[in-house]
C-alpha cells in the first residue's frame, strides 16, 4: 500500500485528471518525451541505488502513515506491514466539480473496498480475498512485500545521491507489477523514464518520494508520497458483515480476475 502510487494511484491520477494527455500517433495517450530528456537524466550510482533499496525495504519493518498528493487526487492511509493490515482513503476529483472518495481496508487476508456508484453494490463494502487480488493494482499488501517496497526498488533505473538524505533519478514504471489498469498502456513510453526525488531519515528509512509526471502531461504535475509516524499504532477493523457483499463478477473482470 505504501507504494501504491507506482501503480493504482498513478493510473487513477491520469484517468481522473484528464487521462489527460492527448493520444499520440501511436495511440498510447502519452505526450512525447521532452527533447533532450535522455541526456539530462542523472548518472547511475550503484551506491545510491543500494541506499534507496535499503530505505524502501525498511518500510516493511514497522507501522507507518502514508500520504499521497497529485493533481486531482489526495490519499491518506496507515499500514502495519508485519500485521498485514492497513487502511487508505482516496479522494479523487472527477474534474466536473465532484469528488469521489474510495476507501480501502485490509485485514485478516481480506480487502474491503468502498467505491461510490459501483454496480450491484450500492453503499456497501466489497469483500475480496487477498489471494484473488494478487498481481492486480489492488494488491495492496503483496505477499512477502507488504509495504510494496519491492515494487519501487524494481522501478529504479538511475539514481544519485544529492546529499546525506536526498536522492534523485529516474523510474521505469513499466517494470512495476501492473494489473489490469496497465501502467505502460496509460503512460506510454514515458513510463520508462520518469524523474523522481526521494528523501530518507536518520535511520535510513524512506520518508518521501516525488514522481514528476509532467513529461506525460504538463497539467499532471508531481505525484508526492510521504511516509511518517513509524511505529504508530494501527487500528483496523473489518466492516460489519451486514454492510459487505462479495465482489461482483463485473469488478473481478475489470481487475482481470
Amino acid at each position: 500500500m505504501a507504494t501504491t502510487g507506482l501503480g493504482l494511484v498513478t493510473v487513477l491520477t491520469l484517468g481522473v485528471a484528464g487521462c489527460a494527455a492527448p493520444a499520440d500517433q501511436n495511440g498510447t495517450g502519452a505526450s512525447p518525451a521532452p527533447t533532450g530528456s535522455a541526456t539530462s537524466a542523472p548518472s547511475a550510482d550503484p551506491a545510491a541505488v543500494e541506499a534507496l533499496s535499503t530505505a524502501a525495504k525498511r518500510l516493511n519493518d514497522d507501522s507507518l502513515r502514508v500520504t499521497m498528493e497529485a493533481t486531482g487526487l489526495s490519499s491518506r492511509g496507515q499500514l502495519d506491514p508485519q500485521g498485514d493490515r492497513g487502511t487508505m482513503t482516496m479522494a479523487l476529483d472527477t474534474g466536473q466539480g465532484q469528488a469521489v472518495q474510495i476507501e480501502v481496508v485490509a485485514v485478516d487476508k481480506t480487502v474491503y473496498l468502498k467505491v461510490p456508484g459501483l454496480p450491484d453494490v450500492g453503499e456497501k463494502w466489497v469483500r475480496v480475498d487477498v489471494a484473488r487480488l494478487a498481481g492486480t493494482d489492488f494488491d495492496i499488501l503483496p505477499e512477502g512485500d507488504p509495504a510494496g517496497a519491492d515494487r519501487m526498488i524494481k522501478s529504479v533505473v538511475e539514481a544519485r545521491r544529492d546529499g546525506p538524505t536526498n536522492f534523485s533519478g529516474t523510474l521505469d514504471l513499466s517494470q512495476t507489477p501492473a494489473g489490469s489498469f496497465g501502467i505502460q498502456q496509460a503512460l506510454g513510453d514515458n513510463a520508462k523514464a520518469l524523474p523522481f526525488t526521494a528523501t530518507t531519515d536518520a535511520q535510513g528509512r524512506l520518508t518521501g518520494l516525488d514522481i514528476d509526471l509532467t513529461s506525460v502531461e504538463p497539467t499532471l504535475g508531481t505525484l508526492k508520497m510521504t511516509y511518517s509516524d513509524f511505529g504508530a499504532p494501527v487500528h483496523v477493523t473489518a466492516p460489519p458483515a451486514g454492510q459487505t457483499v462479495e465482489a461482483p463478477d463485473s469488478l473481478m473482470q475489470f481487475l482481470g480476475r
